[in-house]
């Protein structure tokens, strides 16, 4: 029978990996879940649909299954995020929501959806001690991944905090140091990044898929807990790719990957050594001169 009341939500990241093709949540509820289904649905233009990775949807005509995904990665996506400043952000106890865009007429019929009507919350301002970290984070629907200080990686962590360097009291709030973050399935991985507040509250937060960035100077233009963006709150940033190699893949898919790699070169040699011998084959072209009457 129906008894549940509350209004918060499960986990979709089992059901996503399982390949359930609708995970029901409560989208008033801007928990985590909410967070991370917004930022999901955001690909393909955030027109509701995505489609499942390829090793999800199997080859035609059938065999593979979601238990087949996703596949052993010798190789990791490594995206290394560089927070350098953090603008706007607003004071203690108050709302700046930014309301242009599809969803700000909402606003003026259900404020609560935009600001945190009801909700006690800090007025103090922040001190100079009290300049706000920020929590970077990985949420994988599949596949191996971390965010880690250092490269390569020694453990598997899925968030860390970056401390301030300086700035607040109405400046901008300074950031140092790299944060990277490795994932196997970079399209079904989601990036949240979070201002927090130093009692660990998280007073702002933006969130993406991770394949969606771009490398070099980004902002990411920041969230107030109830999800709405808030006006004129971005976190400036740089952003760089690499690649790792998954110290934590066993031994058999790593035999697997250098056979299939030195597969591939026998077969670049055999397409060089063709081209060559094609070429040796040709008959020489006469040459011909041109003199132009001073």
């Amino acid at each position: 029978k129906g008894t549940r009341t509350k209004s918060d939500n499960f986990d979709p990241m089992p059901c996503w990996a399982a390949g359930a093709q609708m995970a029901a949540l409560n989208l008033q509820t801007n928990d985590l879940p909410t967070q991370l289904h917004h930022a999901l649905f955001e690909l393909n233009g955030g027109r509701g649909y995505v489609l499942k990775p390829p090793g999800m949807l199997g080859a035609a005509g059938g065999g593979a299954t979601a238990a087949s995904w996703p596949p052993p990665r010798v190789l990791l996506h490594a995206a290394t995020l560089r927070p350098l400043c953090l603008f706007g952000l607003p004071p203690r106890g108050t709302d700046r929501p930014h309301l242009a865009g599809a969803g700000g007429s909402l606003h003026g019929h259900v404020p609560s959806l935009s600001v945190a009507l009801g909700r006690r919350r800090k007025t103090s301002p922040r001190g100079e001690d009290e300049l706000p970290s920020l929590s970077v984070e990985l949420h994988a629907i599949g596949g191996f991944s971390c965010v880690s200080l250092k490269l390569p990686p020694a453990t598997a962590r899925s968030r860390q905090l970056v401390g301030a360097k300086g700035g607040g009291g109405g400046e901008a709030v300074r950031y140092g140091g790299a944060v990277h973050c490795i994932a196997a399935e970079k399209q079904q991985t989601v990036l949240r990044v979070a201002v927090v507040d130093d009692d660990e509250e998280d007073v702002a937060y933006e969130t993406c898929v991770l394949g969606v960035l771009r490398q070099g100077y980004r902002v990411l233009h920041m969230r107030s807990a109830q999800g709405t963006r808030i006006r004129n709150c971005y976190l400036l940033c740089h952003v760089s790719f690499t690649t790792q190699v998954n110290a934590w893949v066993g031994e058999g898919e790593m035999m697997e990957y250098v056979r299939s790699k030195e597969k591939e070169m026998e077969e670049r040699v055999d397409e060089a050594e063709a081209e060559v011998a094609k070429l040796k084959g040709l008959t020489p072209c006469s040459s011909s001169s041109y003199s132009g009457a001073g």
